[in-house]
């Protein structure tokens, strides 16, 4: 059991986010269109668990309707920025980008579509989407504080206290509606991400 609890407060956009993230949950669900009286993340919870126990609510079919909300909170501009500019990949139509930057990258004699300008993520990677992260996913998760990765190099990221897991207090909505559409999203847009929630504190790590 948790040592203590956090009380979390919702801004008004966080409460934006929420909304749109109901909303486009309510839309894309393959499983009863259930919508809470709830407010806030309490009412996504709930409709997050009417999936989580109904027959189509496979692990896979969670994972992937939250990874499709993830996609649809960055925008279609968002992700082609993402792989050019912090994950250092040349734009391509392979990847998803826009073909009229997937041309526009092919005239340059110096790298293939789809292949790493230098080789891996750009240098400020990590660091940098420590930094935007907090901002994106905060309204799920609650605040969140930079920190070292494993490797002693900046880039990681701490959540003290999982607003998701505290309030869901459930293994499996963390795992599949959460852990592992973020590891997802992050691996497709070129920055290998491991999340590491623990159960026991409610601590998160990235």
């Amino acid at each position: 059991l948790p040592i203590w609890n956090a009380t979390f407060v919702e801004s008004p956009l966080d409460a934006f986010l929420l909304r749109f993230t109901r909303d486009r949950y309510a839309a894309r669900t393959p499983g009863p269109a259930y919508r809470s009286g709830r407010p806030g993340i309490s009412g996504l919870l709930d409709e997050m668990r009417v999936l989580m126990l109904d027959e189509t609510g496979t692990d896979d079919a969670q994972s992937e309707l939250v990874y499709r909300i993830l996609l649809d909170l960055m925008t279609p501009a968002l992700p082609p920025i993402y792989r050019l500019f912090v994950a250092g990949f040349v734009p391509s139509i392979e990847r998803g980008d826009p073909k009229w930057l997937a041309d526009l990258a092919a005239k340059q004699p110096f790298r293939p579509p789809g292949a790493r300008i230098f080789g891996g993520p750009l240098f400020y990677a990590p660091f940098a989407t420590s930094v935007v992260a907090p901002l994106v996913f905060g309204f799920l998760v609650g605040p969140a504080r930079v920190a070292r990765r494993a490797d002693g190099a900046r880039g990681g990221l701490v959540v003290d206290k999982c607003k998701f897991l505290q309030e869901s207090n459930c293994k499996g909505l963390c795992l599949h509606q959460c852990k592992r559409p973020a590891e997802r999203l992050f691996d497709e847009l070129g920055l290998p991400l491991h999340v590491a929630p623990n159960f026991e504190t409610q601590e998160c790590q990235w």
